[in-house]
């Protein structure tokens, strides 16, 4: 996956499926769900506007839950391609946050986690991106509790902890997005660093 200056890198798109899934993905770390529309989804993306229907017959819903998918999977890509740089859980989840500051700074604080935004406004009323947003957070809960099982943590204080780095990392983002200032997002990978040591 190629880095840009959206909070979570997206891997290059290959079919016209997942030109409409990334360009969604993109825009709702941006604007939400309820501001993304579907004639932008179509006219960014560049795929022809027939084919969106094709894809995601069940329409809006059914697209943003696979971008939501999308925004899971390439966070999990970063997650593992961190612990495999640095070789531990504590220095991943530092190096994380140090790499979404950059992302933040790059997009004028425009962007942010799509799963946070997706899931605070949609949550109470879509089974289907409630459900889409679980299955990306605990997606990298359990390879960070994995990783910090190879670490050497009990297996109940691995799952604890990968939870309460997840949880705090997301946090960090709303608040560098809510201050202008990753600030918050470095400061909390330092000290998660020290913890999960």
């Amino acid at each position: 996956m190629g880095k840009t200056a959206t909070l979570l890198p997206v891997k290059k798109p290959a079919t016209t499926r997942e030109r409409f899934v990334a360009m969604t993905a993109k825009l709702m770390s941006r604007r939400g769900y309820a501001a993304t529309g579907l004639n932008e989804i179509v006219e960014k993306s560049g795929a022809p506007k027939g084919s969106l229907y094709h894809f995601f017959p069940r329409g809006k819903e059914q697209l943003a839950a696979a971008a939501v998918d999308w925004s899971a999977e390439c966070f999990s890509h970063t997650l593992d391609e961190a612990i495999e740089r640095t070789g531990s859980a504590a220095d991943a989840v530092q190096a994380l946050s140090m790499q979404f500051a950059i992302w933040l700074e790059e997009s004028a604080f425009r962007d942010g986690s799509p799963l946070t935004i997706v899931a605070v406004e949609t949550g109470a009323f879509s089974e289907p991106l409630r459900l889409a947003c679980q299955r990306g957070y605990q997606s990298a809960v359990d390879a960070l509790a994995d990783k910090l099982r190879r670490d050497g943590k009990p297996a109940r204080e691995a799952s604890d902890l990968a939870l309460w780095a997840l949880a705090s990392l997301e946090g960090a983002i709303i608040l560098s997005r809510t201050q202008h200032s990753t600030e918050s997002l470095r400061r909390i990978g330092k000290l998660l660093q020290r913890a999960l040591k």
